[in-house]
């Protein structure tokens, strides 16, 4: 699970991205997950969840407080009904319905999130706080209370301020989801040793932060798309599935041109094309194993998720409104907030 690590040591960014909890999904994706419940009394969000993600995906939403499901190593709070709803309605739009439009037939009931928790708060620590985990499978998503969803048509819009929320939105709720399904897919059908053994020696394990950090070394420049992807080869590739599929073209050549590089003097390769290396070997992968064309996917994840094009290399303003009307942040207030109607 991508987990959000706040300042605790010298060592550690402010705003660095963590990742599982556990290594990965341990939910055995081809078993049945969801049984539906007496709904007599039930909230209407709660008929929401077993109609719509029960029933159509065959996942386990739980967003009421049960102490039995929350780690005994952090202090978790609540999540109010009405911003998990706000969360479903984003999850909703931004992957579910991404898989359903254009992924294979049954690809999403069979692969992608099968248990998930939510809490009101981040997992405050000893050391770190948390935005989530994935204790024996179950995926769970903290700070919920705080998700805040800007609207780019209101009228106080500000571009700062809908910049910090949008990518809090993108980056910390959204491409976790991806990151997540893409560890059910790993679990199923094994990473490719090829894509392993680019670069096995750099792996960090528990010191996957710390180790670019001390050296002042860009961890793109190794072939890791994140500091967190070289923590093991299952977060390497569940980093690369959840951050492509995320991220514009144009975001991603940004990030290719700070990773065309040599990590070390006598690197063989640049950090640019180990990642392409690691891209190709992963969508080989994919459509090999899940008839999935990840580019397809993205795509359509892009035509949601995409408020961040740069309008400068776009030649009207209104061609921009044009690239962004799909996205999740022109849906009005009133979205997140009601339960659809289908």
């Amino acid at each position: 699970m991508k987990l959000f690590n706040k300042i605790i040591a010298p060592l550690l960014l402010s705003a660095a991205l963590v990742s599982c909890g556990s290594s990965s999904d341990e939910v055995d994706p081809k078993r049945p997950i969801f049984s539906p419940l007496d709904t007599t009394t039930m909230t209407e969000v709660q008929k929401y969840v077993q109609n719509y993600f029960g029933k159509k995906f065959n996942v386990d939403i739980r967003y009421n407080y049960e102490d039995r499901l929350a780690s005994n190593l952090y202090k978790l709070g609540p999540a109010s009904e009405a911003q998990a709803l706000k969360y479903l309605n984003l999850m909703r739009y931004t992957f579910f319905e991404v898989y359903e439009k254009v992924a294979p037939k049954g690809f999403a009931e069979r692969h992608t999130i099968k248990q998930l928790v939510l809490f009101g708060t981040l997992g405050y620590g000893p050391t770190q706080n948390l935005l989530g985990e994935a204790p024996f499978g179950m995926i769970q998503v903290y700070d919920i209370n705080r998700l805040n969803i800007p609207y780019f048509d209101a009228d106080d819009y500000e571009a700062s301020t809908f910049n910090y929320y949008y990518q809090r939105a993108r980056d910390n709720y959204i491409q976790t989801l991806y990151h997540e399904s893409a560890h059910t897919l790993h679990q199923d059908t094994p990473v490719p040793e090829a894509f392993l053994k680019l670069t096995i020696s750099d792996y960090q394990q528990d010191n996957a932060f710390s180790y670019w950090y001390i050296r002042g070394i860009s961890s793109l420049t190794a072939g890791f798309i994140s500091d967190y992807a070289s923590k093991s080869p299952e977060e390497d590739f569940a980093e690369l599935y959840g951050t492509y599929m995320v991220l514009l073209p144009e975001e991603w050549e940004n990030l290719m041109v700070q990773a065309d590089y040599k990590y070390k003097p006598d690197s063989r390769y640049t950090g640019r094309e180990i990642l392409e290396r690691k891209l190709a070997i992963m969508k080989e992968y994919l459509k090999a194993n899940y008839h999935l064309d990840i580019d397809v996917v993205r795509a359509e994840a892009n035509r949601r998720i995409c408020a961040m094009a740069d309008y400068r290399k776009l030649p009207t303003t209104e061609a921009y409104y044009e690239f962004i009307k799909g996205d999740f942040s022109k849906l009005p207030p009133s979205y997140y907030s009601t339960i659809p109607k289908d």
